[in-house]
């Protein structure tokens, strides 16, 4: 199969989830400003304020940063009142080469987990795609500065493997804020069981 397979790739999720530029010639800064006039009004909808100067560097920032892994699709999680983003979730396929022939949910599970703070929780699911491994687990990221903290990264992974495709699809969603942790793991279950091709 081909990535060409996979342009009906897609799943559902609330407004709260900004889709980032990921592909093609945008220029991040027009999209940052555009989508940032548009989070200070639903901000304000909910009763919140938003500054479009902050929340527009954040969304360049953010989508930046997704734009270097290329992945098939990534989301910011925007949660109203706050100038950054507070989840970033990234939509991808891992295809088989010509050292890994076959891409197995076991194969995925042994390279995807790392024991930073322990054991991950792992666990094998069922979703509507097909098959498919969940992995919560907690990172430690690199130092962003030479003196300082090095932050803990929180993730919820996916992978599934349709049978339409010998390629896994793999949903990320990564965040640093532990007060997030139980909302979101319920928010990503919800949107990897609306995964389909």
């Amino acid at each position: 199969m081909t990535a060409d397979d996979l342009s009906n790739l897609g799943l559902e999720c609330s407004e709260d989830w900004v889709p980032f530029p990921v592909a093609g010639t945008l220029d991040l800064d027009y999209w940052a400003k555009h989508q940032a006039g548009e989070l200070v009004e639903r901000y304000a909808r909910d009763g919140e304020k938003g500054n479009a100067r902050l929340l527009a560097r954040d969304l360049k920032r953010a989508a930046a940063d997704s734009r270097t892994r290329e992945p098939l699709g990534a989301f910011g999680w925007y949660l109203s009142g706050h100038q950054t983003v507070a989840a970033v979730l990234e939509l991808d396929a891992i295809h088989p080469d010509a050292t890994f022939p076959e891409v197995t949910l076991p194969l995925l599970t042994e390279h995807m987990t790392a024991r930073d703070f322990g054991e991950p929780d792992v666990r094998d699911v069922r979703l509507p795609l097909g098959d498919a491994v969940r992995i919560r687990q907690n990172l430690i990221e690199e130092r962003k500065r030479l003196l300082g903290p090095r932050p803990v990264v929180h993730t919820l992974f996916y992978a599934v493997r349709p049978a339409t495709t010998d390629a896994a699809i793999t949903l990320l969603v990564s965040w640093t804020e532990p007060v997030l942790d139980e909302p979101l793991e319920h928010i990503v279950d919800t949107i990897a069981e609306t995964l389909h091709l």
